[in-house]
């Protein structure tokens, strides 16, 4: 039965944004020739999503294009149904994108923007748009954009054809080639600090018969991110809206399971009460011809005064996160994760340092957490190497920019340029404010 989190939300017609350069420029902050590291980054950790434990990621010239390929060996199999809405255009990614949880793909749409990016630039450079490939379980999917310029409507092909390996699930995209595509150095230092914030996975690389390599190590089937969320962390808005999301997908939805989703609130018993509690304030402010909320009543039957009740009940019973409880209910590397690290690369040093906190705004408080880990190397010559990763993923730029400035701060400690030291800051948070789709910078 699937989660409520996977359920797709219908979304305003967007036309031709998707397969417009400049539109996909706004959307996502990307330029052109950095599309091949966005679109690794963003498939590698929807890749990384999954309960796979082994991924290969592979880029190669291919006549006029450059081919990416991400494989990885997860159990959950891709259905036709389930292709078509990743290519739907019209509707947005998902309901994930509303939660305020720990979340990879915070934004969603991440897919639809690189498969436009295939067609724009291909069209841009007077190539055919080349097709998209995907492999998953018996079946092997090839997906071909259809662009309705009068109508504005972007339409999506999909053939499948059976194959024989059902092992692994794979996705891959072709972009034309042109000498500011990024470099092999560029794309492992990605691959490097996605592997550094998921340490219990094996990932495997080949750039170009240039940059080959393994990372990490194939240990524990388990998910890293905690992916919970707590009422306490929405405003009023936020809520409903979440809500209404819901109620134009689902409205057959069950009070209970919308409730359950929210942290601290999955016992039979608690439901019970907030619905009870529900109930008292209905009885007291209108007497006549009163709905009484059940576990079992549908979503579409709660009106909108019932609804900012609802979210006051809740959030009068939630229990606050605790400094102590930061780590376990986000999510964290570690200090021994980073010292395994550490070994597997002979460095001779780790410094490390965690700290968890609250950031505090109008009618809300939520937790994050700060890891920072800094390695001195063997002499390489390749001086400071600095990542910076948000939720378990690699960054795009110095996403930082606006909040801290690193290297200044590392200046005032004595570490400079030229040292052969290496610096993650990851922060782990559930209530994200990126600049851009792309993820290429945070809000203060």
């Amino acid at each position: 039965m699937e989660s409520l989190e996977d359920v797709i939300r219908p979304g305003t017609r967007r036309g031709l944004d998707f397969v417009v350069l400049e539109e996909l420029r706004k959307r996502t902050g990307i330029m052109p020739e950095e599309v091949l590291k966005f679109a690794m980054a963003e498939m590698l950790c929807n890749a990384l999503d999954t309960d796979a434990t082994v991924f290969d990621v592979n880029v190669d010239s291919e006549g006029d294009y450059v081919k990416l390929e991400i494989r990885d060996n997860g159990t959950k199999r891709l259905t036709l149904e389930d292709i078509k809405l990743i290519v739907d255009f019209e509707n947005k990614a998902s309901s994930k994108r509303g939660f305020l949880r720990v979340s990879r793909g915070y934004l969603g749409n991440a897919l639809k923007c690189i498969f436009g990016y295939c067609y724009a630039l291909a069209k841009e450079k007077g190539l055919e748009p080349p097709e998209v490939t995907i492999e998953s379980g018996p079946y092997y999917y090839t997906v071909n954009l259809k662009v309705d310029y009068v109508g504005e409507r972007i339409e999506s092909q999909v053939d499948r054809s059976n194959r024989e390996q059902t092992e692994y699930t794979t996705f891959s995209i072709k972009l034309p080639a042109t000498p500011q595509t990024s470099s092999s150095t560029v794309l492992r230092d990605v691959v490097f600090a996605t592997s550094m914030v998921n340490p219990k996975r094996l990932i495997r690389y080949n750039f170009y018969d240039k940059e080959k390599g393994a990372l990490g190590c194939a240990e524990d089937n388990g998910r890293t991110l905690k992916e919970q969320t707590s009422v306490l962390w929405y405003k009023p808005k936020q809520f409903q809206t979440l809500f209404n999301d819901f109620l134009r997908a689902r409205p057959d939805i069950k009070l209970k399971e919308f409730i359950a989703m929210f942290r601290g609130f999955t016992s039979k018993t608690v439901i019970r009460e907030i619905l009870q509690k529900l109930n008292s304030y209905n009885d007291d402010s209108k007497p006549i011809e009163v709905v009484q909320f059940l576990p079992g009543t549908p979503i579409r039957d709660v009106s909108h005064k019932s609804l900012s009740q609802l979210f006051q009940v809740m959030r009068d019973m939630a229990k606050p996160v605790s400094t102590r409880s930061i780590n376990s209910v986000l999510g964290c590397i570690g200090e021994k994760e980073f010292e395994a690290l550490r070994e597997r690369h002979n460095w001779k040093r780790l410094r490390y340092t965690k700290i968890p906190a609250f950031r505090t705004e109008p009618d809300v408080e939520f937790p994050y957490l700060i890891e920072l880990a800094v390695f001195d190397r063997e002499d390489d010559n390749q001086g400071l190497k600095v990542y910076q990763c948000v939720n378990f993923m690699a960054s795009m730029e110095d996403i930082f920019s606006r909040i801290f400035n690193i290297k200044y701060r590392l200046g005032r400690v004595g570490i400079t340029e030229d040292m052969n030291v290496t610096v993650l800051l990851h922060l782990v948070c559930p209530v994200l404010k990126w600049l851009n789709y792309g993820k290429s910078g945070l809000d203060e």
